[in-house]
């Protein structure tokens, strides 16, 4: 069987990989853009509400409950709200593809814009549309059929479950207004754990059988480079702490963050000790926030932060 890359269409080379949850699967690998890719599609198995039982169940980790999820969402949306809505978006349309139960988009709704969403998980979609009231559509055809423009289009961690990213993308960066802009989130191939602290465990955990696409820095920036648009940025960010590393090196198994792509152990660590109220766990505080921030810092430089963001402008 031959594969070709489909960012840049050279010829792929495979190997078997062994997946989170236990199966053997053929990943295939661009040299020139040092991207690794599952040939399939995992569209009907997202649709049939699957990516949890692989994602989660199969690494040993709690499906949250949809009240738990959508309260975990808020607070990893909240970030997200901050960075990229602005007061100049209110009364514009936004849309978020994959946005699961509509967390993000009843924030950019308080904010003032008017939201939309894709989401191919029928349950998901269907509390968006009912118990939110917010449109979301199953298929970005369905989507596409509204005829409407928006001002920003969002994919937080989305991307990676895309056949095909590169026409993709371009369909959305088509439906932007001008000078709209589509921000995604997405992990990145290059990762700390895996590949500089050599965490074996971690190597089995890293690859999902509905995650697709796994992009370094490299190869989002020559996609970036094929799309038709005004601008773009291309950005290593570094969400996990050192503390969930160091988690990963003592035990050598995933914890749950409430977070994805990131976590706030950090954050409790340093209120902790702020709260007993003494001069050494002010001292001890600082330190580690220092550190940790010096820690993401060289990881981010290295073009190894966890999350590839990238900000592309019709």
């Amino acid at each position: 069987m031959s594969v070709k890359c489909s960012i840049c269409d050279a010829a792929a080379t495979d190997r078997l990989v062994t997946v989170r949850s236990g199966k053997q699967l053929t990943l295939w690998h661009c040299a020139p853009c040092d991207f690794d890719f599952f040939a399939h599609d995992p569209s009907a198995n997202l649709a049939a509400n699957k990516l949890d039982e692989s994602r989660l169940k199969a690494a040993g980790l709690d499906i949250p409950t949809v009240e738990r999820d959508f309260a975990n969402g808020l607070a990893q949306s909240r970030p997200y709200i901050a960075e990229y809505v602005e007061p100049a978006d209110q009364g514009a349309n936004i849309l978020e593809i994959g946005c699961s139960v509509g967390y993000f988009l009843s924030l950019a709704r308080d904010a003032g814009a008017r939201p939309y969403g894709v989401e191919l998980n029928t349950q998901r979609a269907a509390y968006v549309n009912d118990t939110l009231g917010i449109p979301c559509d199953v298929t970005l055809e369905a989507c596409e059929a509204r005829k409407l423009r928006y001002r920003k289009i969002f994919l937080f961690y989305v991307l990676e479950y895309v056949p095909d990213p590169v026409a993709y993308l371009q369909r959305l960066v088509d439906m932007l207004e001008p000078g709209g802009a589509l921000i995604v989130v997405t992990p990145n191939l290059s990762d700390t754990i895996r590949d500089v602290w050599g965490n074996e465990a971690f190597r089995r955990f890293f690859y999902d059988e509905h995650a697709v696409n796994y992009m370094s820095m490299n190869a989002v920036e020559r996609m970036v480079a094929k799309l038709r648009k005004s601008a773009a940025n291309v950005e290593s960010r570094q969400g996990y702490s050192f503390v969930n590393h160091a988690s990963w090196f003592l035990t050598n198994a995933p914890r749950t963050t409430g977070v994805v792509g990131g976590d706030n152990f950090v954050r409790d660590m340093t209120q902790a000790l702020t709260a007993g109220g003494t001069a050494l766990g002010a001292r001890l505080r600082d330190l580690l926030a220092q550190f940790d921030a010096q820690y993401r810092a060289a990881i981010e430089a290295a073009r190894f932060g966890n999350q590839v963001r990238f900000v592309v402008r019709k």
